[in-house]
Order: structure tokens, then C-alpha cells, then sequence
């Protein structure tokens, strides 16, 4: 178990206390997107467009309230309304800088079982890096 606080030491020496935040924030917004998706599908049996829709939509208001009131509790407020539509255009960004960086690669070098995996981790790095500049510089601005 003291492995998990070395890393954590480790990870904690790179990171900021608001990008752990961010990354906690976006984490748990992941899981819940993926398990509200995953019930909308196949156990409510709706399409998968419209499920993958409505889990994107609720995590994206879970990951914009989280920042707000967590991760960047300490700035200053936009009015809610501004700021959410900022964060969904963000949002939106991200997702396209994620795709895009998935299909050049797959484009360069067709994906095999672990080539695929490289790529998908690779595009949500992207989307990653897009989404917390976006946070910190525009969305959740001092």
C-alpha cells in the first residue's frame, strides 16, 4: 500500500493543487459518464448516439460544476450562464482536438490491437492538454 503514496508523492511533486483537482474532477466526470452511458445503452436500450449524447451532456455540466465549485473555487466567477457556454464550446473543442488527433495517427499508420489503444491514449492527452488550458486560461480565468 505505501507504493500508492509514492506515487502519489511522485505526481504531487509535477502537479499543481489545482491540476490534481482538474484531473480528479475530470476523472470521476469520466466514470460517470462511461457507467450512465453504458446503463442509457444497455439497459434502458436507447441508441447508441442518443445515449452517448446524454451521458456527454450531464458529465459535461458534472466536469463545469466540479471546476466551478472545486477546482477553481478560489477565482473569480463569470456570471453561470457565460461561463457554461464557455465551457461547452470548450468542450466541444477538446473533443475535436481528441478525434482529430485519433484519425491523423490512424491515418499515418493503420491501428492495430495495441497501435489503437496508443492513438486513443494519445488523443485524449490532446484533448486533455486543449480542455485545462481552455479551464485555466479562458473558462475559470482570474
Amino acid at each position: 500500500m505505501w507504493h500508492i503514496g509514492v506515487i502519489f508523492a511522485r505526481v504531487r511533486a509535477c502537479l499543481t493543487l489545482t491540476q490534481l483537482k482538474f484531473l480528479v474532477v475530470g476523472g470521476l466526470s469520466f466514470v460517470f459518464d462511461m457507467l450512465l452511458f453504458l446503463y442509457l445503452s444497455q439497459q434502458l436500450d436507447w441508441s447508441i448516439l442518443h445515449a452517448r449524447l446524454a451521458a456527454f451532456c450531464v458529465a459535461l455540466t458534472l466536469t463545469w460544476l466540479g471546476n466551478r465549485l472545486f477546482t477553481f473555487s478560489h477565482r473569480k466567477r463569470l456570471p453561470k450562464g457565460e461561463q457554461f457556454a464557455m465551457a461547452v464550446i470548450l468542450a466541444c473543442c477538446a473533443a475535436s482536438v481528441n478525434l482529430s488527433v485519433f484519425y491523423l495517427l490512424s491515418e499515418l499508420s493503420t491501428p492495430t490491437g495495441i497501435t489503437a489503444t496508443i492513438y486513443l491514449a494519445l488523443g485524449v492527452l490532446a484533448g486533455l492538454v486543449v480542455n485545462w488550458l481552455g479551464s485555466n486560461y479562458l473558462v475559470f480565468r482570474n
